[in-house]
């Protein structure tokens, strides 16, 4: 392996944008069909890649495709045993990648929708972390989101059906289909949300008409205090100045939708532009199961040789995902102290 290659396999990391329905390895896919015996038209890993680049042409217009593509593979849940072993599973695999916190993201209207309900699904997510933790070390914080593709109504339901687990759920977020003008639609949510204490996030997919005017939404409308994907913004003076002005953090993927094993030079010129201006950018795998680029490691090894980056820079955005985590401020000092001391020592090795 190289120097950077090193670096960047043996650095402590934070993980803040992944969904734990596009973490379920090939095996775990197919042994969870097979017992809830639903057939699937994957038989390996390499299927499932194949499948999430089907009739793709163009890797910056295709969030659609891969939904469709995602809802294959997270039709299998159908049970609490189901979520409990893809968060063991997703937990497991953080101590290989080296990541020691992550934030993870759940969809909860698609496992009501298969027949698991929402006391089943937190009980099972929460057992799955507390045996993560205690077998790999890994602190993870759960972000609940709402499919934007369905009705506000429903997602104010939720919010209220889950109070008695409230402590569960660090934060609220918004993904799926970017409908036209979705921040004003969901302000009722966000603002019942902020209320009940939850952390305030959302999706905002690259290259998706009225970018600039859903990122300006969510910023303002909806209050959030981190952006997911986002990368847009570098398109607006005013759009960036208020990121930074605000402290609103993004949370970079530089893969997406698994067109290719290497992220586009253009997205991430667009990233490490935004980390330039100030703005503080993290990089992290999203569906990294789905993705050519496959976990956080190797996502981060192809962000580096795509565009040649430093060690300086790829150590900043590292840290950037300690900085903009959701975490009191004791816990995430302990987190950057680690962080800073294990880059002097790694530096001192090279």
């Amino acid at each position: 392996m190289s120097d950077m290659t090193q670096l960047i396999s043996a650095i402590p990391k934070a993980e803040l944008h992944v969904h734990i329905e596009g973490t379920i390895a090939a095996d775990l896919l197919l042994t969870i069909a097979g017992r809830n015996g639903i057939a699937l038209p994957y038989k390996s890993a390499a299927d499932i890649l194949a499948g999430q680049d089907k009739g793709k042409s163009d890797p910056k217009q295709n969030l659609d495709s891969f939904i469709e593509a995602l809802d294959v593979c997270r039709s299998v849940l159908r049970s609490g045993r189901d979520y409990e072993d893809i968060t063991y599973g997703y937990l497991k695999r953080c101590q290989i990648e080296k990541i020691v916190y992550a934030e993870v993201m759940f969809d909860p209207q698609q496992g009501l929708r298969q027949g698991v309900g929402l006391e089943t699904q937190l009980e099972a997510l929460q057992s799955g972390s507390l045996a993560g933790a205690r077998d790999f070390g890994v602190e993870v914080q759960w972000i609940m989101n709402f499919q934007r593709d369905r009705p506000v109504e429903e997602a104010l339901n939720i919010l209220d059906a889950i109070k008695p687990y409230k402590n569960q759920i660090a934060g609220i977020g918004l993904d799926n289909p970017e409908l036209p003008d979705f921040p004003n639609a969901f302000a009722p949510v966000f603002a019942v949300a902020k209320k009940e204490g939850y952390k305030l996030t959302s999706h905002c997919d690259v290259h998706i008409p009225n970018s600039i005017e859903h990122i300006r939404g969510c910023i303002e409308t909806l209050g959030v205090e981190r952006i997911d994907h986002g990368l847009n913004a570098i398109e607006d003076d005013s759009v960036v100045r208020q990121l930074v002005d605000k402290n609103i953090a993004l949370t970079g993927c530089p893969t997406r939708y698994a067109f290719q094993s290497q992220t586009s030079p253009d997205d991430l010129a667009m990233m490490t532009g935004l980390l330039e201006r100030g703005v503080v950018i993290s990089l992290n795998s999203d569906d990294p199961a789905q993705f050519g680029s496959g976990w956080l490691t190797q996502t981060l090894i192809e962000a580096q040789r795509t565009a040649d980056l430093s060690w300086k820079t790829m150590a900043k955005f590292i840290r950037n995902g300690f900085i903009s985590a959701w975490l009191p401020s004791d816990r995430k000092t302990a987190y950057l102290q680690k962080f800073d001391a294990c880059c002097a020592a790694l530096q001192r090795t090279q």
